[in-house]
């Protein structure tokens, strides 16, 4: 894991996860511009993935649980389409694109997490 790497993703789907969740506060229904969204959010968590991979044979191992840090990246992974998936079910519900929007902002908490996984934990 690349620290400005993280800083850098876990604003960007800070960001990214609060505009999605306003535009479902406004009730607005799911579309393309949600979607596209959550797509990014996976392609951050994808590069973060193969980084993650790459980086214990470069030294830059984790100072935390490798085990524990897979689980939290390998279930991030996993959110943000299985958002999309439950919007997607209930497209023209109220909290379609709502769901999303946490989804990401999720994910946002979940990186930062690993941050402290990968760097700040001694022993």
């Amino acid at each position: 894991m690349i620290s400005a790497l993280m800083l850098a993703q876990a604003i960007a789907l800070g960001v990214i996860g609060a505009i999605v969740a306003i535009i479902g506060l406004t009730k607005r229904p799911f579309n393309d511009f949600v979607l596209g969204a959550a797509a990014l959010s996976l392609l951050t968590l994808v590069v973060q993935a193969v980084v993650s991979f790459i980086a214990p044979f470069t030294g830059n191992g984790p100072t935390g649980d490798l085990l524990e840090y897979w689980t939290y990246l390998l279930t991030a992974l996993v959110i943000p389409p299985g958002a999309v998936l439950w919007a997607l079910v209930d497209k023209q519900g109220r909290w379609s694109t709502l769901i999303v929007g946490i989804g990401i902002l999720a994910c946002a908490v979940m990186v930062y997490r690993m941050h402290q996984i990968w760097f700040v934990q001694v022993g």
